[in-house]
């Protein structure tokens, strides 16, 4: 059967040695997976393994069994999706460019060649690394070519835009006055209760018809008191749940009852309210455009992968997968 090259590990990785990822013990290569008639040996799955784990876990393997085991089939599947995708590329007659990669190579060449390592096994690095570079380079142009997508026409673009609108309409905005009787968050519980009952007590002034404007004058550690304690117009997410829900049960006009939020006890002012607003297509026709080609572009690169593992034979070593090797 055909064998495949290193499939998956970045092109630096080929040249480091050591890592908290131990490598298993490999006595007698097994063949891993079998994809359309080439072969994932143990050597270059095991590689994959290591190579993402370096990137994605930094704090060395997980810990349990099963999450491990999920890991190393997570990369099984990645593989296979490289393979399938390669097969493609040179199925479509795709050619890497060979002076970029001559480039990327005289990089890492003189990056390298002082070292003993490279003295000894320069040659066949560098032919790993060819490797590698001309499959990403495959790939890339592969990924390039079933992403094109040509402009819509406009009433594509209005039809998209009537479907998607929550991504084409301005949220709900609040303006909203504070004053903040602010408290460190390792102050002591009488401190706090402090603040609860100075906030009571602004809180009876003002619905005796005190001015919050005034109010927040005198008593708001918030950088807003300057101005009234005018936060200006905010939207969902940029305060904290319980205050944003204390905000949203107010009618304009209204006060809070006092809340605890981490800079200390604060009362809330809704000032007015902007209800979402969905803006006109002629306003925003190039960000649907834009919006629209990605979905169209996705929808293609996602197709083509299903339809390649749809066709493509694909045989596991299950006993191998299900169990985890040996370290050395």
């Amino acid at each position: 059967m055909k064998t495949t090259r290193s499939l998956f590990m970045p092109a630096a990785t080929l040249l480091l040695a050591a890592t908290v990822w131990a490598q298993p013990a490999i006595d007698e290569p097994l063949t891993v997976a079998t994809i359309n008639g080439t072969d994932i040996s143990q050597t270059e799955f095991e590689q994959a393994v290591y190579s993402v784990g370096r990137g994605s876990m930094y704090h060395g393997k997980p810990t349990e069994e099963a999450q491990y085991l999920e890991f190393r089939r997570n990369v099984m599947d990645q593989l296979v999706e490289r393979r399938l995708l390669l097969d493609e590329a040179i199925r479509r007659g795709l050619q890497p460019d060979s002076s970029k990669i001559a480039e990327s190579l005289a990089v890492y060449e003189r990056r390298y060649s002082t070292t003993e390592r490279w003295k000894r096994e320069g040659d066949q690095m560098l032919a790993s690394l060819r490797d590698r570079f001309e499959d990403d380079d495959l790939l890339a142009k592969l990924e390039q070519e079933v992403r094109e997508v040509d402009d819509p026409p406009i009433s594509v673009l209005r039809e998209f835009y009537a479907q998607n609108s929550q991504s084409f309409t301005e949220p709900k905005q609040d303006r909203v006055s504070v004053i903040l009787l602010g408290q460190q968050p390792s102050a002591g519980a009488a401190a706090w209760q402090a603040a609860r009952d100075e906030a009571n007590d602004i809180l009876r002034r003002l619905g005796s018809g005190g001015d919050f404007s005034e109010m927040a004058r005198l008593h708001s550690s918030d950088v807003s008191a300057a101005t009234g304690g005018d936060m200006g117009y905010l939207h969902d997410g940029m305060l904290s749940t319980a205050a944003q829900t204390a905000i949203d049960s107010l009618a304009v006009g209204d006060i809070s009852e006092p809340i605890t939020v981490l800079e200390g006890i604060a009362i809330f002012q809704l000032v007015d309210r902007k209800p979402p607003e969905l803006r006109p297509f002629e306003q925003v026709g190039e960000r649907a455009a834009g919006l629209w080609r990605r979905d169209v572009a996705n929808d293609q690169w996602n197709a083509l992968l299903d339809e390649l593992r749809a066709a493509a034979v694909v045989q596991l070593n299950e006993e191998y997968l299900a169990s985890v090797p040996v370290a050395r």
